[in-house]
């Protein structure tokens, strides 16, 4: 298998750094980005709303069906808010869910965890 140039610095920076080299990998995935990015709100400036994700936000974020968004609801993996009959999401919820969920990160802290 053909390493490209980027992954070889990639890996060797990740083993050099693993902290550094985790983060990176985690922001290089399309839904961070979306995350990290303009927010839905835009306009709003930096008040608290701005931190807030509608349904219809967190499902194109994620790529996940609205059962989806409903199983993790009811199971307690994602916490939200109800205003009205409108569900709103934290984004530092979602992030903390992707990046707990991280493969890379269960194997490395493998048996640590105990």
């Amino acid at each position: 298998m053909k390493k490209s140039k980027h992954s070889v610095l990639f890996l060797r920076e990740m083993a050099e750094n693993p902290q550094n080299g985790f983060e990176k990998a985690l922001s290089q995935l399309p839904c961070m980005r979306m995350l990290k990015s303009s927010s839905p709100l835009e306009g709003v400036g930096d008040t608290p709303l701005s931190d807030w994700l509608d349904n219809q936000d967190v499902m194109q974020i994620l790529h996940i069906s609205p059962r989806t968004l409903q199983t993790l609801r009811s199971n307690g993996t994602l916490p939200f808010s109800r205003l009205g009959n409108k569900l709103f999401y934290r984004r530092q919820d979602i992030i903390k869910i992707l990046s707990d969920n991280y493969t890379m990160r269960k194997i490395r802290n493998y048996g640590r965890d105990k």
